[in-house]
């Protein structure tokens, strides 16, 4: 079902991009701003031994475009450079040793937000909207930070963050969904914030395990995010 709502939103989209006039019709207003977005990320893993070690803040920023097709409707798209963490651990194999090696995630996308806003008519001086679509992306960078701890004979080895590029796959999709609030400054500009919820539809990794050979590496980022922006 989410796959399927995922590629309905994505054609809706490419729609919009192709054929602007078709949904566009008569309006031509354009509201363009810039945001930033501390967030707390994880990875979902479901691998044998593959466990989630809590959440990890991160943040991330960009440019934000509306195109407003009717009064209250708009298509949202713009870029953001987003710093997506999580921590899991998982079985390995270091020094000829078997044990447990626990991870942390820095994973650094460019994405491209393709959403459908709604608003509501202003009350008193707010508007309130919802938005939901999808963000394609692309990897531009993915760091981590080890603790490795063998079982027999048992000794720890620790590892600063170092580059996995190699490790990580380099094109990802995700889904957003979000609610929020605009506060009007004067008659062209506004305060935005809003929570959105960042639902991955793809895994971040790749590899096999080294104690498994069976088992692939995976982990899909989601991640809450708390979005505070001005638009013009």
């Amino acid at each position: 079902m989410r796959k399927k709502m995922a590629t309905a939103l994505m054609i809706l989209m490419v729609l919009a991009l192709l054929k602007p006039d078709m949904l566009f019709g008569q309006y031509k207003s354009v509201a363009m701003g810039v945001k930033l977005a501390p967030n707390i990320g994880w990875l979902k893993v479901d691998g044998d031994g593959y466990n989630r070690e809590g959440i990890v803040p991160g943040l991330s920023w960009g440019l934000i475009t509306d195109f407003y097709f009717a009064q209250n409707y708009a298509f949202s798209t713009g870029f953001t450079v987003s710093f997506h963490n999580g921590r899991i651990s998982y079985p390995d194999i270091q020094s000829d040793a078997i044990g447990v090696l626990d991870r942390r995630y820095r994973l650094k996308y460019i994405d491209i937000p393709l959403m459908v806003k709604m608003k509501t008519n202003q009350i008193d001086k707010f508007r309130f909207f919802g938005q939901i679509g999808v963000q394609p992306g692309v990897r531009i960078a993915s760091k981590a930070k080890d603790t490795f701890i063998a079982s027999s004979p048992v000794f720890t080895v620790n590892r600063d963050w170092h580059n996995i590029d190699s490790q990580t796959h380099l094109f990802r999709a995700t889904m957003i969904v979000g609610v929020g609030i605009e506060y009007p400054i004067d008659k062209s500009s506004a305060i935005v914030a809003g929570i959105n919820f960042v639902n991955g539809l793809s895994d971040a990794l790749k590899g096999k395990n080294a104690v498994d050979g069976t088992i692939n590496h995976k982990g899909i980022p989601n991640a809450f995010e708390l979005s505070l922006g001005v638009i013009f």
